[in-house]
């Protein structure tokens, strides 16, 4: 499964990682899946949090830390991965 990840770039399920929303990937490659009409599904970045995750890389990369970070998202109001868990990132 891990090569699947890795060399086609199929996501495996579960939830999108903060960032990332599912999106449609063309016919299930299985085709009895495909005929009962699932489809595969990609990661791509989320527009909302997308840009929160660039962020946080680049305090840390700048030296802060993790505590400077999630005080720095608290005083921002930024919602937690699980309050930005809207349905456009479950993909349903």
């Amino acid at each position: 499964m891990a090569a699947q990840v890795r060399e086609q770039g199929r996501y495996q399920g579960g939830r999108p990682p903060y960032g990332y929303r599912l999106a449609d990937a063309g016919p299930h490659p299985n085709r009895a899946h495909a005929a009962w009409g699932r489809r595969a599904r990609r990661l791509e970045p989320d527009t909302d949090t997308a840009p929160t995750v660039k962020w946080i890389f680049a305090q840390r990369l700048a030296g802060h830390s993790l505590a400077r970070i999630t005080r720095a998202l608290n005083d921002a109001e930024i919602p937690c991965p699980s309050a930005a868990d809207g349905q456009d990132r479950r993909g349903h």
